[in-house]
């Protein structure tokens, strides 16, 4: 499926700003606009391990400024923990993971500003 905006264009797992074109490993699943950053979250299939599925693109440079950190999560999910959904809460971007954990981050770096349990 094809979304628009005014500044770029997603398409399964390209992202299209201008005349850039930026192809990710996976279909993009959801993106949300901030400071100047698109915030892209990617669908993993069931059967990858691939946690480090949230990037940061900024929107004038066209360039991927950043990918979510790679992190250790308790051997009970076989390490399977990918990110499931971003949310704008509160003016901070919150990143919520499969083994119920949520990150706040800085949309512009990606660091991890703060990390909550959700249950």
């Amino acid at each position: 499926m094809i979304h628009k905006a005014d500044r770029y264009i997603v398409n399964g797992n390209k992202l299209i700003i201008g005349y850039t074109e930026i192809v990710f490993d996976f279909p993009i699943k959801s993106y949300t606009e901030i400071q100047g950053m698109l915030i892209i979250l990617l669908a993993i299939p069931i059967d990858v391990e691939y946690n480090e599925n949230v990037f940061g693109v900024d929107i004038f440079s066209r360039e991927i400024k950043w990918q979510i950190e790679k992190r250790q999560y308790i051997p009970a999910y076989k390490q399977q923990c990918p990110f499931i959904s971003v949310v704008l809460f509160e003016k901070e971007v919150r990143l919520n993971n499969w083994c119920s954990v949520c990150f706040i981050v800085d949309p512009k770096t990606g660091e991890v500003l703060r990390e909550e349990e959700t249950r």
